[in-house]
């Protein structure tokens, strides 16, 4: 196999897909990884299922798509590609997510005893980081828009508040956009941050689209941000669980972040991921700001017409006015149906069960739904006819019973009481199982958090209050999904000991 090129600036150029193909088609004997060689040793199961097309690519970097020294730096070339794209100066494929981004970001920024600024609406793998390097939360939390239910984003007057609490701090983080696609003001906060001396790192693992359309919330990079994680996944190309992570030279130590993103990856990769990152990012660097224009068009035709319909409701760009956000992701679509009375767990399951339509998400009052340019107008129209004819069915019903409302189904996320140990000392800590009733002022010693949207509402070392307690009980009685605790159904917690 010939030595690939990347390109140079041509972003319509895939090395690592290239290379893929080229592979396939020299039709090479494989004495290496996976064991299935290339799908002649595969259960009948799993060729119905993935297709030969599919096995006959999925084989190993090292042995496979490059020679076991990785001799053709095919990955280097792709990355060299992607980080121009995104306004960076490095960027590295994941293959573990933006949790393991994030969680490198941690690691590099901050070690044991330091002080990390980060909003309360953080994903758990920004805690799990904590754990791993031992340092310690300085906690902004945005706060709760009460129609919808949902958390809003962190502002300059926060952030400006925080640096003047912590001014030792390590580094700071926003979360932007958030899972309902509440963007941040990115430029306001760089200033400020940067002003402090500090590194300011963005999770935009909701945002990888951002970068390559002009009616979009600013991306990080763009906006002034030292390192960012975007997930190719969630709403572009990539295929499920890959990421990436971008991050420019000054305030990071770039060789320090390469070397901990390889201890949080996988060391045999799955290259179809690679390769998916590969294809998003040429498509999104040539077509993205006609992709997602389209989208654009799709969702806010989808959005009016949802509006129209009497008894539901669905978020759009009046959340400028609230605190914090200064800027919306209208391809994001919240919908809720809690003036019918109905929770968002119940339209769910109404429109999975009655309609065949699969949303992103439902939690206690809404729906999120993602619109993409993988989206046809007639699926758009499926999706309004649908909400249309339930909420026809269900609106005389809704008119006899006084369970309506946000206030009826709404449970009230609570406040962050106190950090009294580091989330690592709390997490290997002797501990003991107590029931919910009893851990009232004890020190937790494990996250608990529900989903989605995957927001702890109690890390390890957080004095628990009575508010955390009354949550968990009413979590505990919905049946809410909850990741995090030994105990799921949170009849007990571990607390230290």
């Amino acid at each position: 196999m010939t030595a690939p090129t990347d390109g140079g600036h041509d972003q319509s150029s895939t090395p690592y897909l290239d290379a893929m193909l080229r592979y396939r088609d020299a039709h090479f004997t494989p004495f290496h990884t996976p064991g299935h060689k290339l799908g002649k040793g595969a259960p009948a199961g799993i060729v119905e299922a993935f297709g030969l097309p599919l096995l006959r690519v999925d084989v190993a970097m090292a042995g496979g798509i490059e020679d076991t020294r990785e001799s053709t730096h095919l990955l280097q070339a792709a990355e060299r590609l992607a980080a121009m794209a995104y306004g960076a100066d490095e960027c590295h494929f994941l293959v573990n997510g933006s949790t393991s981004g994030v969680q490198s970001l941690v690691m590099t920024l901050a070690g044991p005893g330091d002080t990390v600024i980060v909003p309360r609406n953080s994903h758990k793998s920004l805690l799990a980081g904590l754990i791993f390097s031992g340092a310690m939360p300085h906690y902004i939390e945005p706060p709760i828009d009460p129609l919808w239910g949902i958390p809003l984003n962190v502002s300059s007057d926060d952030v400006t508040a925080a640096l003047r609490s912590v001014p030792a701090a390590s580094a700071l983080f926003v979360t932007s956009p958030t899972y309902n696609g509440f963007g941040a003001d990115l430029r306001s906060i760089a200033k400020l941050v940067h002003s402090a001396g500090l590194p300011f790192v963005v999770d935009q693992a909701w945002g990888p689209h951002f970068r390559f359309c002009s009616l979009l919330p600013d991306d990080a990079m763009g906006a002034g941000a030292d390192a960012a994680v975007a997930s190719t996944h969630k709403l572009i190309s990539g295929l499920t669980q890959s990421s990436v992570l971008m991050a420019n030279r000054g305030r990071i130590n770039l060789a320090r972040l390469a070397s901990i993103v390889k201890m949080t990856q996988s060391t045999s990769p799955q290259t179809l991921m690679y390769v998916s990152i590969d294809a998003a990012r040429a498509q999104m660097a040539t077509q993205g700001e006609e992709l997602w224009s389209r989208a654009l068009e799709l969702a806010d035709w989808a959005r009016a017409r949802i509006n129209q319909i009497e008894g539901l409701r669905c978020l759009g760009d009046e959340c400028l006015r609230e605190p914090g956000v200064a800027a919306f992701d209208a391809t994001r679509l919240t919908v809720t149906a809690c003036d019918l009375g109905h929770s968002g767990w119940q339209l769910e399951t109404i429109l999975r069960d009655d309609y065949r339509i699969a949303v992103e998400a439902a939690d206690p009052l809404n729906i999120v739904l993602n619109v993409t340019y993988g989206d046809s107008h007639q699926e758009v129209e499926h999706l309004v006819s649908a909400l249309t004819d339930y909420a026809a069915r269900f609106r005389e019903r809704a008119a006899d019973t006084t369970v309506r409302g946000p206030e009826h189904l709404l449970i009230k996320l609570p406040p962050f009481t106190r950090q009294v140990l580091s989330p690592r000392d709390a997490f290997f800590a002797q501990s003991v199982a107590l029931p919910l009733n009893e851990c009232l002022g004890r020190v937790s010693a494990e996250i608990v958090t529900p989903y989605p949207p995957g927001i702890p509402v109690l890390g390890p070392g957080e004095e628990i209050g009575p508010q955390t307690v009354a949550y968990l009980e009413e979590a505990a009685a919905r049946q809410l999904t909850i990741h995090g605790p030994e105990d799921p159904s949170l009849r007990t917690l571990l607390v230290v000991e």
